[in-house]
């Protein structure tokens, strides 16, 4: 009984050869193209493949050498690729796994460092802007509320609500600086309503109670001014701010000028110049509810916070 895995041996080896000798048959290309032309030639052909293997020590066999002629004529060992479709491009998807898994780890890095790079620059600044303009708005609100449930002086209601709609035209218009000024001259209305306090000529040593200026772009003419300071009913002394006439600037000031009619001006010098004091100190009181003080002598109310 002959063996099967001895049988299976020999037609591998069989194949090798046939195998070989269609890749002998394609590295002597000119000889393959001279002697393939017809088929009374093969012969020929088989026997200088036979000389050629038997020129290299090797036995090969015309069955096998025919067999590989035939197999080079048939195109049997040669490459195929498989035909387009489908599968074939899922099998080379598959085949290149390794190569679009980089691919696509990188594009992910990308997008995520992309989406990162855009919340960061363009989404959280948006969102703490709207953040902010929510709270501006919410505090404009409370203070505009507390400010008008505080008024007692005629007209201050009117000056409150001018102030409180160019905040609002501020937070609609998304101005971050005009919101923060006009908030800040509600937060001083607020404040300033909420305060009581009375005003007196500062009789101290050393330091002046009135001076007289100049107007500006005027020579002959004189301005006369009280020095004067806000005192609350504990006896502190206040820093109020003070818009200057020279120059219309605003600074927070504990002393500053209160311009007065000339009589006023020579009653108070001489009533220091008696003792070396001002007796007749307090020139008016700002209540609570009010935005203006009233006055007890005669003044326009302006003011100088530098002399």
């Amino acid at each position: 009984m002959a063996d099967p895995q001895a049988s299976e041996k020999i037609e591998l080896s069989e194949v090798m050869l046939a195998m070989d000798v269609v890749d002998t048959l394609r590295h002597e290309r000119s000889l393959v193209d001279r002697e393939l032309q017809s088929e009374d030639r093969e012969a020929e052909l088989i026997a200088k493949l036979r000389k050629i293997y038997a020129d290299q020590g090797l036995a090969v066999s015309d069955e096998v050498i025919a067999e590989g002629v035939k197999a080079m004529r048939e195109d049997r060992f040669t490459y195929q690729p498989p035909p387009a479709g489908l599968q074939t491009m899922l099998a080379r998807l598959y085949v290149d796994r390794g190569r679009w898994v980089k691919r696509m780890a990188v594009l992910v890095l990308v997008l995520i460092g992309a989406w990162t790079a855009y919340r960061y620059v363009v989404v959280m600044p948006a969102e703490r802007a709207r953040k902010q303009l929510a709270d501006a708005s919410q505090a404009i609100d409370v203070l505009h509320a507390e400010a008008l449930e505080a008024v007692r002086e005629p007209g201050a209601a009117e000056k409150l609500e001018a102030i409180y709609n160019d905040a609002l035209s501020s937070v609609q218009a998304g101005n971050a600086e005009k919101i923060n000024s006009t908030r800040q001259a509600l937060q001083a209305a607020h404040d300033m309503l909420k305060q009581e306090y009375a005003i007196q000529v500062v009789s101290r040593p050393g330091t002046p109670s009135g001076v007289w200026r100049y107007p500006v772009n005027s020579r002959t003419a004189r301005n006369y001014y009280l020095i004067v300071e806000a005192i609350s009913p504990s006896g502190q002394r206040l820093s109020l701010p003070i818009t200057s006439e020279e120059d219309g600037s605003v600074r927070t000031v504990s002393e500053w000028g209160l311009r007065v009619d000339p009589r006023v001006f020579e009653r108070v010098k001489q009533d220091k110049v008696d003792d070396g004091i001002v007796n007749d100190k307090q020139v008016g009181k700002k209540q609570r509810g009010y935005l203006t003080p009233t006055y007890t002598i005669s003044t326009t109310g302006a003011a100088i916070t530098e002399w």
